[in-house]
């Protein structure tokens, strides 16, 4: 299961994503009913849920990074 680390919440918002969109293109919901309604706040919902996702990883590599370069330099500038 270690080859899911990092992608389960990315599988989670394309998921998301993809019930949200499901709905307008099967017919169940108009154009206007899907821009008003609970599909488009799901869908604004797992686009924010991939950008914190990234956000989070990006600063874990940096946190990492920057420990790691303390470590081996612990007085470079």
């Amino acid at each position: 299961m270690n080859w899911l680390n990092g992608k389960k919440t990315y599988i989670i918002s394309a998921l998301m994503i993809l019930v949200s969109l499901m709905h307008l293109v099967t017919g169940d919901l108009t154009l206007v009913d899907f821009l008003k309604g609970d599909q488009m706040i799901n869908l604004f919902e797992a686009v924010g849920l991939t950008t914190l996702r990234v956000g989070v990883g990006q600063n874990q590599k940096d946190t990492v990074s920057e420990i790691v370069n303390n470590i081996n330099f612990p007085y470079a500038g």
